[in-house]
């Protein structure tokens, strides 16, 4: 019999070991003032068995309680005095701070045997496993006194003793991170160890059949039903210490699914030797329960003690192993929870409110948290509607990027400009070819062209381009080329294929907007036209019953000049706008490529 368990939450006291029953009302009502050997002061009984009965005493000679067992048979046999002596003399040479140590042993003042122990205070496994709450007792600490009981009974292997009995009401956690194995009546001792009071080949309790008052030898089972391993239930003589592995085995499974493994009695013992899933995860798929453990479960509870893990320590070390990594991932989850809150309360926050920091937190954190654990409910979704829906005010990293993109493609259509400009001063000699008389409209243009170059190599060049300039010249352009070839004969081509190249330039003033440039290109069609038609300039243009008639000055009816120059323009002017429609293509398939790149980034990283 183990020691007893003073459960400080409840006023009564629990016996935890095997063929002690606990006491009525009456019978852990206070004794009447009592003293044995003249040291312990008995306070009151909280147990019996069929053998004995444990006590809660006081030491006058050190001052502190303890637990007392001692025989209550009247006329007990050699033999029965041997098996009590036999489960203080086990306990006693454990010394080791999972196992209650033995105080004292002797017999009482007629002649019986007794022994003290710790008083212990706490909670047994067996109703820790049965809380639903698992706050005071996580499944952590649980699990690290279970890595505790192991080493205890690994201590015990080593020096030649295996417990046999193993089970959740034998395993005490105490209020002060204390764990103790208990119960060592029928630990049996191999080799016929120094001290074994007892022929170590006679087992001295038979839990199976309730008998416990004669010596029941090697071939009858040993243990509770249940948590037996198959060679404790088929009565083998060289049990070993992987029966107790197997029945750690059996503890760590209800530990983990909150059911036993086996039914109790016969049916747990055909249940052993016929063999189950010990996977806890199958029992309990409602749990989060690691493959890890599963696997440990499985390999402690082998039918085949061969193939079973083979040590205490090992399914200790196995168990501390996984803790110490389940520890880094509990650490994690909990971090991710935190930044999830974080992001969850900064992106409620922009809802309400058009800050962009509050989005840019959110999304700072709502990633943290899905790096953090990518398995964290909601974490993965709140990614998903930051990333897919835009802030309704744009960031400042965002507008100082759109800016220097703007420059970018500033400077670009600029250097296509400079390209254009050469192109078209190629051309000039073609206008004085056609038209010599008019060299002074050719010149004028030209030096408006040269202009015009200028002012796109200054906003090639500049830090911060300014194309407003470039508006007012090529408007001055269109005007001379209206005057040149008549307003409505050529101008108007010109000026809607340079409205287009003014217009897809990124804009850094007033002037470079779709309504500014079309008033200003429409105005150097529309001036010339109305001064020609009150006089002040003279007509290049006028409608009669044969058809409309063109006096453009540079036109001096040099027919076939004019008609070379006419295709060359018309081609060139075809040609300028296809390779800015193509400019433009170009530009709106690689931003639409890098859309749909991101777009599929996004998918795999949000599930």
């Amino acid at each position: 019999m183990g020691a007893m368990l003073e459960d400080e939450t409840e006023p009564a006291y629990t016996v935890v070991a095997p063929h002690t029953t606990e006491g009525s009302a009456a019978e852990r009502a206070p004794l009447a003032a009592t003293s044995l050997v003249g040291r312990y002061r008995i306070v009151r009984r909280i147990g019996k068995g069929g053998m004995g009965e444990v006590m809660v005493a006081h030491d006058e000679q050190i001052g502190r309680d303890v637990a007392i067992k001692r025989m209550r048979a009247a006329a007990p046999t050699e033999r029965q005095i041997a098996r009590f002596l036999r489960e203080a003399s086990v306990q006693g040479r454990l010394e080791h701070p999972a196992i209650v140590p033995v105080h004292e042993i002797g017999r009482d003042e007629e002649g019986l045997p007794f022994f003290a122990m710790k008083r212990l205070a706490g909670s047994s496994l067996a109703k820790i496993i049965g809380v639903n709450d698992r706050e005071e007792f996580p499944l952590q600490r649980v699990l690290r006194a279970f890595a505790e009981v192991c080493l205890a009974v690994e201590f015990a292997h080593v020096r030649g003793i295996v417990h046999r009995d193993l089970k959740p009401d034998n395993v005490i956690l105490g209020d002060f991170g204390e764990v103790y194995v208990l119960d060592w009546g029928v630990a049996k001792v191999l080799g016929g160890a120094s001290g074994d009071t007892v022929d170590p080949d006679v087992d001295f309790a038979d839990v199976t059949s309730g008998s416990g008052e004669h010596a029941t030898k090697a071939g009858t089972a040993i243990g509770t039903p249940g948590y037996m391993a198959p060679e404790q239930v088929r009565g083998a003589a060289d049990i070993d210490g992987r029966a107790d592995v197997y029945t750690l085995g059996c503890m760590l499974f209800e530990i983990l699914s909150g059911t036993p493994l086996h039914p109790p009695g016969k049916l747990g013992l055909a249940s052993a030797l016929a063999g189950i899933d010990a996977r806890p995860s199958q029992r309990a798929p409602d749990r989060e329960i690691a493959p890890e453990l599963d696997a440990i479960c499985v390999a402690a509870t082998a039918a085949d003690r061969e193939a079973r893990i083979a040590t205490a320590r090992e399914l200790s070390d196995r168990v501390l192993e996984f803790l110490d990594g389940d520890r880094d991932l509990a650490l994690r989850r909990n971090l991710a929870s935190q930044h999830l809150a974080r992001a969850r309360q900064a992106f409620e926050v922009d809802k309400q409110d058009s800050g962009d920091v509050d989005q840019r937190v959110a999304i700072r954190e709502a990633a943290s948290a899905l790096a953090l654990d990518p398995t964290l409910d909601g974490a993965a979704e709140l990614v998903g509607r930051l990333m897919l829906e835009p802030p309704r005010t744009t960031p400042p990293e965002v507008a100082d990027a759109l800016t220097a993109d703007d420059i970018r493609i500033a400077k670009e259509t600029a250097k296509a400009g400079i390209w254009a400009i050469i192109a078209t001063l190629c051309f000039t000699p073609l206008l004085w070819w056609m038209a010599p008389a008019a060299s002074r409209y050719v010149a004028v243009f030209t030096g408006f062209l040269l202009v015009n170059g200028a002012m796109c190599i200054q906003v090639n060049r500049a830090k911060l381009p300014k194309p407003g300039f470039v508006v007012i010249t090529n408007t001055i352009l269109v005007v001379i080329i209206a005057r040149m070839f008549s307003p409505i004969l050529i101008a108007p081509g010109v000026a809607a294929v340079l409205a287009m190249a003014m217009v897809l330039t990124p804009r850094f003033s007033p002037l470079g907007s779709g309504i500014t440039v079309t008033a200003m290109l429409g105005t150097a069609i529309l001036v010339p036209w109305a001064l020609e038609r009150v006089g002040v300039l003279s007509v290049t243009m006028s409608v009669d019953r044969a058809g409309i008639l063109f006096r453009a000055p540079v036109i001096e009816g040099q027919e076939t000049r004019t008609m070379i120059v006419g295709a060359l323009y018309a081609i060139g002017l075809i040609a300028g706008a296809s390779i800015m429609a193509s400019a433009m293509r170009a530009r709106a398939r690689e931003s639409a490529r890098r859309l749909h790149l991101q777009a599929w980034q996004l998918r795999q990283l949000v599930p």
